[in-house]
């Protein structure tokens, strides 16, 4: 096994009681499952031994299900590839580390507030009506 698998399989560390419990309930899960098919697997051998030209027709059918399927999975990849490839995508611009300057420019305060504030261990904004910071204590 790889060393640098993304999938990690820590099972053979389960005690023997937990990988029994998950074996079975698996198990049991795979059984009803298929006794779910049961209904549906009675009809279809029902009508093969009665008509069956029906059951051509539904397997012609269910085949060409799975064509279209396919052929539609294909185009999805070629589309993705295509867009990739092709349409260039946005550049996301970094943003410059702002200076003390910059947020006394932006608030409109005295660097020297901002700085003993950011020094202080408890500050005081107060603000305007609009919101706007008018001063830092």
């Amino acid at each position: 096994m790889k060393n640098n698998s993304l999938i990690i399989d820590l099972r053979r560390l389960l005690p023997w009681h937990k990988r029994y419990a998950s074996n079975t309930s698996t198990a049991m899960m795979w059984a009803v499952w298929l006794f779910l098919w049961r209904p549906l697997l009675i009809v279809i051998g029902v009508l093969s031994l009665q008509k069956q030209h029906l059951i051509h027709q539904l397997f012609s059918a269910f085949g060409l299900g799975i064509e279209h399927g396919i052929s539609a999975l294909l185009a999805c990849v070629v589309a993705l590839l295509l867009w990739t490839n092709f349409i260039p995508s946005k550049v996301v611009n970094k943003t410059p580390v702002k200076t003390m300057t910059d947020y006394g420019d932006h608030f409109d305060l005295p660097v020297q507030e901002i700085e003993q504030g950011r020094q202080q261990k408890i500050s005081m904004v107060h603000h305007d009506d609009h919101g706007k910071i008018i001063r830092i204590e």
